[in-house]
C-alpha cells in the first residue's frame, strides 16, 4: 500500500498501464437512506461521461471559463458530479469547501469570483438571512442551481436571491443515486416563474438520451399526461446493480427500466413534477396527500427553518399528516399559531398536526430521515 501524496512525488515509481474499460465498475455510490438503510449503486465511468455530457450541454452556465463553488461532499453523488466530474469534463475551475459554512461560502464567492454554485435551498436561505451578508459581494454569480429537500424553491426566495446577487435561482434536476442524478433539466423555464406555478417540485424535461414515463404502481400501465403515478426511467447511466443485493436489483431494474418508487406527474407541456416517495404518500379520507407539498407550504412561513412530514394511522381519516417543525432561534411562534396559519394556507384535509422539535434528524446530504421521525410518534389519547 502506498500513501498517495508521496507516491505522486516519487519519479522512480513505475506505474502499470491499464487498458481503459468504460464499462468496468468505477464508483460505488450509496443512496441517502432517508427511508431505510443505504444501498450501494454500482456505476461505471461511462455513466459519469454520459451525465457530464448531457448536463453540461443543457445547462448554459457550465463551461471552461466558469468558476464553480462546491461544498457538497464528494462521497454524495451530487457532490461528485458538481465538484469533480463536471469540472474535469469541461475544464472549468472549482472551489472546494470542506463543509458548508455560510460565511465561508460568501467569502469564497467574493475572493475567487465564483460564477456559479450548487446548493440546497436551505443554504441559499441561510445566506440571505445571515447578518453578515452585506459585507460580501456576491455579484460575480451568474447562476445558482438548488435542490429542494427540506425547504422548497418558491418565488419569494428567487426574488430575494436575484436582488442580492443578480442571478436566477433554478431547481437543479430530478435524479437519484441509482440513475446517477441529473436526469432532467429546468433551463429556460424560469421566466415569469413558469416553473414554480405547479405542484412541487418542478424538475423540467428529460435530458437527451433519457426516457421517463409515469406508470400505474400496480399494473405498470403507462399513464396519460396529468395522472400521478410511478416515475420509471430508462437512461444510459442507470446503476448496473445494487452492491451485493440481487433481490433489490431484480425488483427495481426490469427490462432496462428503473422503477423508482417516486411519485410524479407530467404537465401539459411535458415537464415532470416530483411529488415524493410512494412510501411517504398519505391517504387522508381517501385523498392523496404528499408530505413534500405540506413541507413546501410550511417552508414559506418566516419562522420555519425546516420540517418533516410523516403519516400516522387515524381511525376516522385513515391517516393524518404529522409535521415535525424546526423554528428559527428566538421565534415566539406557537404550535397553535402555526396550525392557524396552515388552516389559512392549505386545504383542510392536508392540515397537519404540528409538533415542534429542537432539531430534525438529517442525513449527511441534507435530507430529513423520515424513518427516525417515526420513532418520535407517541400514541395519542383521544
Amino acid at each position: 500500500m502506498l500513501d498517495l501524496m508521496p507516491a505522486l512525488r516519487d519519479d522512480s515509481l513505475s506505474v502499470p498501464r491499464v487498458a481503459p474499460n468504460l464499462d468496468a465498475p468505477a464508483a460505488l455510490n450509496y443512496t441517502g437512506g432517508t427511508t431505510g438503510m443505504p444501498k450501494g449503486c454500482v456505476h461505471t465511468q461511462r455513466d459519469m461521461i454520459y451525465t457530464a455530457a448531457t448536463t453540461c450541454s443543457v445547462a448554459n452556465d457550465i463551461g471552461p471559463n466558469e468558476i464553480a463553488l462546491n461544498y457538497m461532499s464528494l462521497f454524495w453523488i451530487a457532490g461528485e458530479n458538481a465538484g469533480m466530474i463536471f469540472p474535469i469534463f469541461t475544464g472549468s475551475t472549482v472551489v472546494l469547501l470542506a463543509r458548508w459554512d455560510p460565511v465561508g461560502a460568501m467569502a469564497a464567492i467574493e475572493r475567487y469570483g465564483a460564477t456559479r454554485a450548487s446548493m440546497v435551498v436551505d443554504n441559499a436561505v441561510e445566506i440571505m438571512d445571515h447578518p453578515q451578508v452585506g459585507q460580501y459581494s456576491l455579484r460575480s454569480l451568474k447562476a445558482i442551481r438548488v435542490s429542494s429537500f427540506v425547504k422548497k424553491l418558491n418565488p419569494s426566495y428567487r426574488e430575494r436571491w436575484h436582488r442580492l446577487t443578480g442571478s436566477v435561482m433554478s431547481e437543479a434536476a430530478w435524479g437519484m443515486t441509482e440513475t446517477h442524478t441529473c436526469d432532467t433539466f429546468t433551463t429556460g423555464q424560469q421566466e415569469g416563474n413558469l416553473d414554480l406555478m405547479g405542484q412541487p417540485v418542478f424538475v423540467g424535461l428529460p435530458v437527451p438520451g433519457t426516457i421517463i414515463k409515469i406508470c400505474d404502481f400496480e399494473t405498470g400501465r403507462t399513464l396519460p399526461i396529468g395522472q400521478e403515478g410511478e416515475i420509471v426511467a430508462h437512461s444510459p447511466s442507470l446503476l448496473k446493480a445494487y452492491w451485493n443485493k440481487p433481490e433489490a436489483t431484480a425488483e427495481s431494474l426490469r427490462g432496462g427500466w428503473f422503477y423508482t418508487g417516486d411519485i410524479g406527474v407530467f404537465d401539459e407541456r411535458g415537464c415532470l413534477h416530483f411529488l415524493g416517495r410512494r412510501k411517504e404518500m398519505l391517504k387522508v379520507k381517501g385523498m392523496s396527500v404528499f408530505p413534500s407539498e405540506i413541507e413546501a407550504l410550511l417552508g414559506q412561513h418566516p419562522d420555519v427553518l425546516g420540517s418533516g412530514v410523516i403519516g400516522q394511522v387515524d381511525p376516522d381519516k385513515g391517516e393524518i399528516p404529522i409535521a415535525f417543525v424546526h423554528t428559527r432561534e428566538g421565534s415566539t411562534l406557537t404550535e397553535a399559531a402555526l396550525t392557524a396559519w396552515c388552516r389559512d394556507n392549505m386545504a383542510s384535509y392536508k392540515l397537519p398536526q404540528i409538533r415542534f422539535v429542537a432539531e430534525l434528524p438529517m442525513t449527511a446530504t441534507g435530507k430529513v430521515k423520515k424513518h427516525e421521525l417515526q420513532a418520535l410518534l407517541t400514541p395519542q389519547r383521544g
